[in-house]
């Protein structure tokens, strides 16, 4: 079946885009979700005209998402942690810890948008990438210093 994407969907497609999808796809997920509309004559016509309208939306979110992406940028990150002589946590940072710690900033950025390879686990300096957008991401400088400003000396 040939649907219209209504919303850009990670991993298959971007609004606008005509794709040929698995009929029972379309009808238990596409559709009651009003992510797709069949691609239909009418249809084609009337998201000609909705998409002139997302366009200007799209650039205001373009144009909002850069000025995030530039002042996040800006942004360094300190956080502390307990760690051990020879600089490995006790536990890990993780992207929720980072998305706690921007939003004491003033930065509303899900978890998920922080694009953590993996959590880490030693002292150190961090950039750690942030989807902002679909299209804008950003750097952000993460420094993750012991806790009490010097590591414990073992026992």
């Amino acid at each position: 079946m040939k649907v219209i994407l209504r919303e850009d969907l990670a991993k298959f497609g971007a609004a606008g885009e005509t794709k040929n999808v698995a009929d029972g796809f379309a009808r238990n997920f596409l559709f009651p979700k009003n992510l797709a509309l069949p691609a239909t004559p009418a249809n084609l016509k009337s998201w000609e005209q909705e998409k002139k309208v997302r366009e200007v939306h799209l650039t205001q979110d373009l144009e909002a998402a850069r000025k995030i992406a530039g002042d996040l940028e800006a942004v360094e990150l300190a956080l502390p942690a307990k760690s051990g002589r020879e600089g490995h946590l006790f536990g890990s940072i993780t992207s929720q810890m980072v998305a706690d710690s921007l939003l004491e900033k003033g930065f509303s950025i899900d978890k998920k948008n922080i694009l953590m390879e993996s959590p880490i686990k030693t002292l150190g300096s961090y950039e750690i990438p942030v989807r902002i957008h679909p299209r804008v991401s950003a750097t952000l400088k993460v420094t993750v210093s012991p806790e009490g400003g010097a590591a414990e000396p073992a026992s």
